[in-house]
């Protein structure tokens, strides 16, 4: 029954993704005035800058959705009691491995070459099996490892790889082990019996006090302060929306942003259910949900021969995953004697 329940929001958690990333990153042009290269110091703070006040705004329109679920849910008083304990401080190592480790290198991969910091990256559900056997003593069934291991593969063929230097995979890494580390931390709340969506909006809060004094250290190295009003009043609609009336950028902008916020509280209520790894890899499914949005009108795109291929290798591997535990893999003992 919970794994059934966990499986779904699992899933549902890639889909809110998909959706999220189509609103922010197809619907809306948000590097049209995007500043920055990687020739000078300067360069590469204003490429942070960047990444660091999409991510601000994107996080207080996310806290500010999951305080209204809370509301909803009669949560504020957990919420309010977490907030002010020892608890609530236990998860601050997420919001740091979730920004300065996963959040930053992952905007300067992005820079050199998208595809390696979007496959790279992809290998954060490994990174959270290990560590969630090594920190919970959780096993994943045999079907279930073989699953997991096709799903992240599917996800790599959809990016069609550049050759870069060593350095770079190197970097495009540390993304993977800063989100798969992440959900330990917060996963160890949820085992202590606090809600998920009380540790979803805790770590999202302190990503944002954690991303605004990074802000302000790249703002003081690069001395372009003006960048941050510069950078906001150039978002625009991408052509595929650009008959949309200028005054709706910001509520599209909010619009996307509580997605995304339901998308982090699916992920971290299916972790709850069905444990750390096989949540990472039913979330890994936006990658096969961003295309089949992205086939329907206005989008109306075609899927490459590569997408394709990797998004029917993700299906048949987070398929595994979902059905894993109902397959009995008999052993070699049972081979001979059957």
């Amino acid at each position: 029954m919970f794994s059934k329940k966990g499986n779904f929001i699992g899933l549902m958690s890639g889909l809110t993704w998909a959706v999220y990333t189509v609103i922010l990153y197809t619907v809306l042009n948000l590097y049209v005035n995007a500043k920055g290269d990687l020739l000078s110091l300067k360069g590469i703070m204003l490429i942070l800058i960047t990444t660091v006040l999409i991510s601000l705004v994107d996080l207080f329109f996310n806290v500010v959705f999951e305080i209204f679920v809370l509301s909803k849910k009669n949560l504020i008083h957990e919420f309010k009691s977490v907030f002010f304990s020892k608890n609530g401080f236990r998860i601050i190592p997420a919001a740091i491995l979730a920004g300065p480790f996963g959040l930053i290198p992952y905007a300067i991969v992005s820079t050199i070459s998208a595809p390696v910091a979007g496959a790279f990256s992809a290998l954060y559900p490994v990174v959270g099996a290990v560590a969630s056997y090594l920190v919970f003593k959780e096993r994943l069934s045999k079907p279930k490892i073989i699953g997991g291991i096709i799903a992240i593969l599917g996800v790599m063929v959809t990016y069609q790889l550049q050759t870069v230097s060593l350095v770079v995979y190197i970097i495009a890494l540390i993304p993977a082990f800063g989100w798969g580390l992440e959900a330990i931390f917060g996963y160890k709340l949820i085992k202590d019996e606090i809600n998920p969506i009380v540790t979803i909006t805790l770590r999202h809060i302190y990503s944002f006090f954690i991303l605004g004094i990074c802000l302000i250290v790249f703002l003081v190295f690069s001395g372009e302060y003006s960048y941050i009003i510069k950078f906001y009043s150039g978002i625009q609609f991408s052509e595929v929306a650009s008959i949309m009336n200028v005054a709706f950028i910001w509520p599209v902008f909010v619009l996307g942003s509580f997605i995304g916020g339901a998308s982090y509280i699916l992920w971290y209520v299916s972790m709850k259910y069905i444990s750390v790894a096989p949540a990472m890899i039913l979330n890994i499914t936006y990658v096969l949900w961003i295309p089949l949005i992205l086939l329907l009108p206005p989008f109306s795109q075609q899927i490459s021969t590569n997408v394709l291929l990797g998004c029917i290798i993700v299906f048949l591997g987070t398929s595994l995953v979902i059905v894993g535990d109902n397959i009995k893999v008999r052993t070699s003992k049972e081979v001979m004697e059957g």
